[in-house]
């Protein structure tokens, strides 16, 4: 039952993004609504109102299907995303920045640390963590950036409404590595309402085992479940939290929903991204009121 369930979904999400195509940059028609509705059942286990929606879900979609504010293409461009940064909060906030480039031929691994990060600056996911340069295959990197650079994450990914992507013009990043006492420093990620920070998710050894934990903005935890392994461990707030809500909601003001996500290492900030399709609108929230509990404030 497994493999049927699976074609069924590789097929679907291949028409839906067969379809997608047409429309270009065009918003949802109703045929794409529909589309999206069936995959969202599928997902949420309700149907959505994508034209009056309630919860952050449907919100979410709502936003990726019609939607096509300019700003939604710059801050999800990571390049563009640090001249947004720096020119809110200065450029003390940027994790710094190796190497940029659009061949992955030309990346100079020769002139890097040890350690450092390869990221494609058009989608999601595109990451080549490198903890040892010494073990890393240049040329397999370079085949795997090639792949990725040649997709178009918004159009070839999922069901391809994620409309923020798709005018993105891919470019490679290598950024240093962060590290904290030798562990890679906690995720924090700010969902921000109207520029006020309502929500904070944290997340545990994000190239590992990935747990995370779900807060309020007083720094208390949620009993939220997103589908990840929960952190049953000691929670301290950390010395600058105050600063790092700052942060979070200068960087969010004048839009009425950003998730900011930033790493705090020694007390000093780094934003990571700022995304807005946190999870292309396919999270569960357990329970579900969270689901509404979030919509709510999204106005």
């Amino acid at each position: 039952m497994s493999w049927k369930s699976g074609l069924y979904a590789l097929l679907f999400m291949r028409i839906c993004r067969a379809y997608a195509r047409t429309l270009g940059n065009k918003p949802a028609d109703s045929m794409m609504c529909v589309l999206s509705s069936f995959d969202f059942f599928k997902v949420h286990g309700y149907w959505p109102n994508f034209m009056y929606p309630r919860t952050f879900e449907e919100k979410v979609c709502h936003r990726m299907l019609f939607d096509r504010d300019q700003r939604w293409t710059m801050l999800s461009d990571k390049l563009y995303l640090r001249d947004y940064v720096a020119n809110r909060i200065g450029s003390d906030y940027l994790v710094p920045l190796l190497w940029s480039g659009e061949g992955p031929e030309e990346i100079p691994f020769d002139d890097f640390p040890s350690k450092f990060v390869i990221k494609a600056n058009h989608g999601c996911a595109y990451n080549i963590i490198v903890t040892d340069k010494m073990q890393l295959c240049r040329d397999k990197a370079v085949r795997q950036l090639k792949r990725w650079l040649s997709e178009n994450f918004g159009r070839d990914r999922v069901l391809g409404t994620a409309w923020a992507y798709k005018n993105i013009t891919p470019a490679i990043m290598v950024e240093e590595f962060l590290e904290e006492n030798g562990n890679v420093p906690l995720d924090y990620k700010f969902f921000c309402f109207s520029g006020r920070a309502e929500f904070i998710q944290m997340n545990f050894d994000r190239f590992g085992d990935a747990w995370e934990k779900t807060l309020d903005r007083e720094f208390m935890p949620l009993d939220l479940w997103q589908g990840t392994r929960q952190y049953e461990g000691e929670i301290s707030r950390p010395n600058n939290f105050a600063k790092m809500i700052r942060v979070a909601e200068t960087l969010s003001e004048g839009l009425d929903f950003i998730r900011v996500d930033m790493y705090n290492v020694r007390d000093r900030l780094y934003v990571g991204e700022l995304s807005c399709y946190p999870g292309g609108g396919r999270i569960r929230f357990i329970p579900r009121k969270y689901d509404f509990i979030l919509g709510e404030k999204w106005k």
